[in-house]
């Protein structure tokens, strides 16, 4: 585990250590990350460092400061898949551009869409 926070605080510099201390068994955060990431295997490891430095990355492109994880963030980042499936969601949330019509639509459905504009209409007068 102080490999981790070595690394952590090569990928946030002086903000790591100020916030979580030093890696010593003394240190509550240090412990609490022990214990909450003891079950993770090194490929776990590998690849929330793998999904984290991706974050960072996206981050520094958009101008966005990305701040360290918690520990429950971190393990997020291992399962990676769950991480992506976030951030998608968010790029889409975030996407101004319209919805693509790929049809006109026909006299019925055109009638009952201004049948429920309308009714919406009605309820704010």
């Amino acid at each position: 585990m102080a490999e981790l926070w070595v690394r952590m605080e090569d990928l946030f510099p002086n903000l790591w250590v100020s916030s979580n201390g030093m890696p010593e068994l003394t240190n509550g955060k240090f412990e609490t990350w022990c214990r909450k990431l003891k079950d993770l295997s090194l490929d776990d490891f590998g690849k929330a460092f793998v999904s984290l430095e991706a974050a960072i990355e996206v981050s520094v492109q958009k101008g966005v400061k990305l701040f360290p994880p918690s520990y429950a963030e971190f393990r997020g980042y291992s399962k990676g898949q769950a991480h992506d499936a976030i951030a998608a969601q968010q790029a889409r949330q975030s996407d101004t551009r319209p919805l693509m019509i790929t049809r006109q639509p026909t006299e019925a459905e055109r009638e009952f869409g201004n049948q429920q504009s309308t009714a919406l209409k009605g309820l704010f007068k």
